[in-house]
């Protein structure tokens, strides 16, 4: 079997190697138990249903550009 230059089969550490974290398991858990209680709220936002409300600010990056008719 050819090795095309890969690398071998060794499972990622997605910290370590993606993200270049370079923590301790026991400090990941401190960390995760630190936001749990944030990640909750956030998971309580994304719960809402919001489809009825209207933002109160909506950004329209084209209106300085636009003609107006008569102008």
């Amino acid at each position: 079997m050819e090795d095309f230059g890969i690398m071998p089969h060794t499972p990622l550490d997605p910290f370590k190697d993606i993200l270049g974290v370079d923590h301790t398991p026991e400090r990941l858990a401190e960390n995760l138990a630190s936001f749990a209680e944030i990640l909750e709220e956030i998971r309580k936002l994304r719960a809402l249903d919001l489809t009825d409300i209207h933002p109160a600010i909506v950004f329209e990056p084209t209106v300085p550009y636009r003609q107006e008719p008569d102008q």
